[in-house]
Parts: C-alpha cells; structure tokens; sequence
C-alpha cells in the first residue's frame, strides 16, 4: 500500500498552516508563568524602583540648569 493511492498528499499540505498554527494552553503555560515571575518581582520592588528612577531624574535635572 503506497502513499500514492492514499491521496494524502493534497490534504495535509491544506491543513498544515492550521496544524502548525495550534498553540495550545500546555504551550502557553511556561510563558504565562515566566510573565507572572516578572511581574511579581517588579511588584516587589517597585518602590526602590521609583526611588531610583526619581534620583537619576533629579541629577540630570540638576545638571542641566
């Protein structure tokens, strides 16, 4: 039984942008957690954060008066 009389050929090259396009929760799940780490880490240490980003403005603020 060969491929040539299954005529799978035409088939499976229509549907395979459809196949690969797929993402599906398990894919997503490492990249969501990832972004949630992030964002938790930026959430703790958002006020150092600020506090940072205010006295570098307030050096290059003083420098060009």
């Amino acid at each position: 039984m060969g491929l040539d009389k299954l005529d799978f050929s035409i088939d499976a090259v229509q549907y395979l942008p459809i196949v690969l396009l797929y993402i599906g929760p398990e894919t997503m799940l490492p990249l969501v957690s990832a972004l949630a780490a992030i964002g938790g880490i930026l959430l703790i240490f958002w006020h150092r954060f600020i506090g940072t980003l205010r006295k570098l403005w307030r050096l290059i603020a003083k420098k060009d008066q």
